[in-house]
């Protein structure tokens, strides 16, 4: 069954969005706790009596895009009463010189800080937001971090698109002092290393950086870079190289033992990147194992009970309480949801608030149909 359209989507780092979530006070696996004690403040006598200090934490999430999203953090209290956030976006895989690096942004956010009183209780109060060349605030943000022996920690809210009000939250913690030396230091602790999908060949567009990787159970999965955007199938026999995305067979042309075919990328807002993935030589490759498989995840090309269009999303019911949200536009998707149909009333529950607060944002865009949200739950009278 199917709904009217409930919503149209406007942010491109959406799900770019999965669309997430983020929390826990300390550094995720993925990076490295800080090793040194923090070095003693020189002090100048200004009105922080010299103080200075440093945070540092990450947001992450996994799936299509992840590169867009996830990054750490790294947050100097100065002594001269100024808070500069830079950012590093680590699923980029690039760890050269900060000073060059594409990837990592310095004064990300920035503002004052000072230590006051909230409540009784001494704490630092941080006052962040993001700057423009022309001066201009916006996503601003004031936040208080607590002395837990010797461990400062508070939630730091940043935009997925500088200016816009699409925004994730990192949990950051940081001690008085110096932790890591300089920016450099920070990329080091925070790199990661890309882990290809096992693969037993592989189709690639060096100039654009595109590689479809084939599985030996049958499977394609092709990237962007870091980002896989489409999956299907693929099958071999007789010399000759057989391929779906997206349950749709695509053109597979030859010359001699080298096959070549394209992959559109949906970027939204009617863009597109294309792929012209080559592979030399076919006859290296085996058959897949066990014949035809099903594309990642084990999906079915109709998948489950009934879905809703809402505007750019898919709520596809994937059983009697379980519901995933697509946002093919942009090539996405997020499990987790579930959902109670009561007649026309539809209730999704998210499994998190700011999982449905970037749900929210998209839907409360449409301007036509209203979903009602209270926490992480959504509900839709049909």
């Amino acid at each position: 069954m199917k709904m009217k359209k409930l919503l149209a989507a406007a942010l491109s780092a959406l799900m770019l969005v999965s669309l997430l979530a983020a929390c826990g006070g300390s550094p995720s696996s993925n990076s490295q706790a800080p090793s040194a004690a923090p070095s003693e403040p020189s002090g100048n006598g200004d009105s922080q009596g010299g103080k200075s200090y440093q945070f540092w934490g990450t947001y992450e999430e996994s799936g299509e895009n992840a590169s867009m999203l996830n990054a750490a953090f790294l947050l100097n209290l100065n002594e001269d009463s100024t808070a500069v956030a830079d950012k590093y976006m680590f699923a980029n895989f690039d760890a050269s010189d900060a000073a060059t690096n594409p990837t990592f942004t310095a004064s990300y956010m920035s503002g004052t800080w000072k230590e006051v009183e909230k409540d009784g209780v001494a704490c630092l109060q941080i006052k962040l937001a993001y700057v423009d060349e022309g001066g201009n605030e916006s996503n601003a943000q004031t936040a208080y971090a607590y002395d837990v022996a010797g461990v400062y920690s508070f939630d730091l809210t940043f935009p997925v698109v500088p200016g816009m009000s699409y925004t994730r939250v990192a949990s950051m913690e940081g001690k008085e002092g110096q932790t890591y030396a300089d920016a450099n230091a920070f990329i080091q602790a925070y790199k990661q290393d890309f882990t290809a999908p096992e693969h037993v060949g592989a189709f690639t567009d060096a100039d654009n950086n595109g590689t479809a990787y084939l599985q030996a159970d049958g499977t394609v999965l092709v990237y962007a870079g870091y980002d896989k955007f489409a999956d299907g199938t693929w099958t071999l026999a007789d010399g000759t190289i057989a391929i779906t995305l997206g349950g749709e067979a695509v053109d597979v042309t030859m010359d001699g033992n080298k096959a070549t075919f394209t992959a559109e990328r949906n970027l939204g807002d009617g863009n597109a990147a294309s792929y012209t993935l080559v592979c030399e030589d076919i006859s290296t490759l085996s058959a897949p194992e066990g014949g035809q498989a099903p594309a990642e995840g084990g999906e079915p090309a109709e998948e489950g009970i009934a879905s809703y269009e809402a505007g750019g999303l898919v709520l596809v019911l994937l059983d009697d309480t379980n519901m995933k949200v697509k946002y093919p536009e942009y090539g996405m998707e997020r499990d987790g949801f579930t959902y109670v149909l009561d007649g026309n009333t539809l209730t999704v529950t998210a499994p998190g608030e700011d999982v449905l607060g970037a749900f929210g944002q998209i839907w409360g865009a449409m301007g036509g149909e209203t979903w009602t949200i209270d926490g992480n739950t959504a509900t839709k009278a049909g």
